[in-house]
Formats: structure tokens, C-alpha cells, sequence
């Protein structure tokens, strides 16, 4: 399937399930769930993922339940469900860790590094774009100020704050109080040193 060989992977599908029924394999019927998931174009592969699972936590075997687990972890991925994925593809290193399938094992990991995009430095002389008006909220809520004392101390509304702080957010590319608060720190160093 991954290869581009649906219709190919259909019909070997039909002889595969003919020959999980034996049960011959503890294994044959969850990797049986894992490959109709593979398969299925709907959301309904979520529940086939988790089947298949379900059923490798049944029958044990760690590697065929790391590999159902990392197929997992992709598609949540693809599905933009970072979270899940997440909390998938780390199950599945660690699967692969403890079953010695390096290669495996380095597979998940990359898959689960492609998930964290490291966030760009902050851009000190940015702080010189904001206007003076929000130079002053930067630098009150950066030193632990709610937006409700910062409106008090600069006179202003608390929307007036909410809507600088959204601004300045955005135009140093930070994405919370703490990284505010180490910009506007780490600006200042710069400037007094």
C-alpha cells in the first residue's frame, strides 16, 4: 500500500483473510485488521488500527505490535492529529528499542521527529517594530503582569491590552508570556551591555 499498490494489495488481502481464519497464527488476525486499515481510504482506519491493537496485546508479539503502532502514528499524523500521533510513534520506538529492530526503530523516530517543528529564534530587533504603545505592554506583561495590571498601570482598557498583546505576539513570532518574557529580557541585556 505505502508503495502505491492498492489494487495488488486488495487482492492478496482476500487470500491473506482466508488464511488468518485457520488461526493457525496468533498474529494472523491483527495484522489482518492492520492491513484492512492500511487499505481503507475513510476514518474508519482508526478503528481498524485500534482493533489490530487490540488484538496484537492479545496474542503478544512486540515487533508485529510496534510495526501496527508506527502505521498508526503515520496515519494520525497525515490525519493532523499531532497529539495521538505523538503518544503512537513514541510507543513505537520504544517497541522497537525492546525488540532490537534498530532500523525500525530509527523509522518511528524520524516519523516522530517530523512532528516537532523547532520554533525559529526569536528576533531581538524585532521589539524595535512595535510601537511605543506596545513596547510598554510587552514589557509589563514580560515581567509577570496580567493583562488586567497592565491596563490599570498604563490606563488603557484590558481589550486594549488583549488587543496589543495579539499583535505583539504575532510580530515577534512568540507564542507565549515566558518566551515574551525572555525576549524582552534578553533585548534589554543586549541593550544595556
Amino acid at each position: 500500500v505505502p508503495a502505491g499498490r492498492a489494487a495488488e494489495a486488495r487482492t492478496l488481502l482476500d487470500d491473506f483473510a482466508g488464511w488468518a481464519s485457520f488461526g493457525a497464527d496468533p498474529q494472523a488476525a491483527a495484522q489482518l485488521a492492520r492491513c484492512q486499515a492500511l487499505l481503507d481510504p475513510t476514518d474508519e482506519a482508526d478503528a481498524l488500527y485500534r482493533l489490530a491493537l487490540d488484538r496484537h496485546a492479545a496474542a503478544g508479539g512486540g515487533f508485529e505490535h510496534a510495526r501496527t503502532t508506527l502505521l498508526h502514528g503515520k496515519w494520525l499524523r497525515r490525519r493532523r492529529r499531532p497529539r495521538e500521533a505523538r503518544d503512537r510513534l513514541g510507543a513505537a520506538v520504544a517497541g522497537f528499542a525492546r525488540c532490537g529492530a534498530g532500523v525500525w526503530a530509527r523509522q518511528a523516530r524520524d516519523e516522530l521527529r517530523s512532528l516537532v517543528t523547532p520554533p525559529s529564534p526569536p528576533d531581538l530587533t524585532a521589539l524595535s517594530s512595535l510601537t511605543p504603545q506596545q513596547r510598554r505592554i510587552a514589557r509589563f506583561v514580560a515581567r509577570g503582569a496580567t493583562n488586567r495590571e497592565t491596563a490599570l498601570a498604563l490606563s488603557v482598557s484590558v481589550r486594549t491590552v488583549d488587543y496589543h498583546l495579539r499583535r505583539i505576539f504575532a510580530a515577534l513570532g512568540v507564542r507565549s508570556r515566558l518566551e515574551l518574557a525572555r525576549l524582552v529580557d534578553e533585548a534589554e541585556q543586549s541593550a544595556g551591555g
